[in-house]
């Protein structure tokens, strides 16, 4: 899997635009090329604006023109996300903080946002826990973990999603955030 390193400032804001981040999502979560007019007409804003956020996020590599076709005498451009990883460049001379801690916090309270649903949905239906498993769910504490250990969860957790990233018969879009630092490296104040 290719990587895209946005290690300027310049492609950081590029790519954390949140219209563009929208862009981005729509065209994962749905698995399929898709238009600029209906990705329009899902964000509530017109196609030449997203055309113009497209192409942005085709000059950074995240996305490509999948195919065209001729629908009543007009060419529509189907586009679709690209299987890369994409690294924020956190420690790269001459970026945004404010920019990368808003775009943080913007991908967190999505997922957030998509859990919560989830528990809405089982409160609506009356379902179990077991009804509700693999649908959604968060996990927090603490893994005491050498170095390594921890280099080697990281590893075998994004060559797992790495395997996972293309859409496939029979599979669902999961949308998900991980985590984790090293407390004692890194403590954080919680009062």
């Amino acid at each position: 899997m290719e990587t895209i390193d946005l290690n300027t400032r310049e492609k950081q804001n590029a790519f954390m635009n949140p219209a563009r981040q929208d862009i981005l999502r729509l065209l994962q979560l749905a698995g399929r090329p898709m238009t600029p007019k209906e990705l329009a007409d899902k964000m509530g804003i017109s196609a030449s604006s997203v055309t113009f956020h497209i192409k942005k996020l085709v000059e950074l590599g995240v996305v490509a023109l999948d195919h065209t076709e001729k629908i009543r005498g007009i060419t529509a451009r189907y586009y679709r996300s690209l299987n890369v990883a994409v690294r924020l460049g956190l420690l790269a001379p001459g970026g945004d903080d404010a920019a990368q801690a808003m775009f943080l916090q913007r991908t967190v309270e999505q997922v957030l946002a998509g859990v919560q649903g989830v528990k809405r949905l089982a409160e609506e239906k009356g379902l179990t826990e077991e009804d509700v498993m693999g649908l959604g769910d968060m996990h927090s504490g603490v893994a005491y973990l050498t170095r390594e250990e921890a280099v080697e969860l990281e590893r075998r957790i994004m060559e797992f999603l790495a395997d996972r990233e293309a859409p496939r018969p029979g599979a669902q879009a999961y949308e998900y955030v991980l985590m984790a630092y090293n407390a004692a490296e890194v403590p954080v104040d919680v009062g």
